[in-house]
């Protein structure tokens, strides 16, 4: 089922007023970016009750990264809804699979079957990214060129939001683009999935395939890539309606 914004927000305002005290939300960023990109999203959610924590990866492998959502899980008091942006989508397929975990939200993310890889669908479908925007350092790191990553990933932001993300960049290790999903979270957990319309990252149509075989509660916004920033009032409308169903 796919619902536009307005009627996901409507939803979320009649069933979530104000959080009860223990509901957890806990949120995964993306590849190159850091917890920060949460900040609208979480004084949003914090401000009607819910209790946040903010994740943040190392990217020096998706191992290392899985590990860093299952420490922030177990330490969570109460279930928690588990959200992730752009690859945080792979990783929060990982980590979802705690019992403390009860729903899943996958915000412009891909949600891999087991064995697929960022490498496999990225090329299945590809966005308008140039491949050889992305910088590789000698030990295996990358980021995305200045003017590249203002064009392509963070379009929708502000002129001063996009350089800003462009400049704080954290170097991902290319590893973490071949490894191939041992599990698939989504597949036993309830999920949501909002897909941003005007992605240059990971193409729309790649969303919607993804959300249409995982049979997610699917939602469409229209913005680009970094919806945490410049949707965050529709982000956050997602978050609360995946949280009124855990108990």
């Amino acid at each position: 089922m796919c619902m536009r914004l307005a009627q996901i927000i409507a939803i979320s305002l009649a069933c979530v007023e104000m959080a009860s005290a223990g509901e957890n939300v806990v949120l995964v960023h993306g590849l190159n970016m850091d917890g920060s990109a949460w900040h609208k999203v979480h004084k949003r959610l914090t401000s009607k009750g819910y209790d946040v924590t903010v994740v943040q990866m190392p990217m020096t492998s998706i191992q290392e990264d899985v590990a860093a959502v299952n420490r922030v899980i177990d330490m969570q008091d109460g279930p928690v809804t588990l959200v992730g942006h752009s690859y945080g989508g792979m990783v929060i397929s990982q980590a979802g699979m705690s019992p403390k975990v009860q729903a899943l939200v996958y915000i412009a993310a891909f949600q891999p079957e087991v064995g697929e890889s960022l490498g496999y669908l990225n090329t299945s479908m590809p966005a308008e990214l140039p491949q050889e925007a992305i910088r590789v350092s000698k030990d295996g790191y990358y980021v995305v060129a200045r003017d590249a990553w203002i064009t392509y990933v963070a379009n929708g932001l502000t002129k001063s939001e996009a350089v800003y993300t462009a400049d704080f960049q954290s170097p991902a290790n290319t590893s973490i683009f071949s490894y191939q999903a041992e599990l698939a979270a989504w597949k036993h957990k309830p999920h949501w999935s909002l897909i941003a319309n005007d992605d240059l990252t990971i193409t729309p149509e790649l969303q919607r395939m993804m959300s249409k075989r995982s049979k997610a509660k699917t939602s469409i916004v229209e913005g680009g890539h970094l919806l945490p920033i410049s949707h965050s009032e529709e982000v956050a409308a997602v978050i609360e309606s995946a949280a009124s169903f855990v108990e």
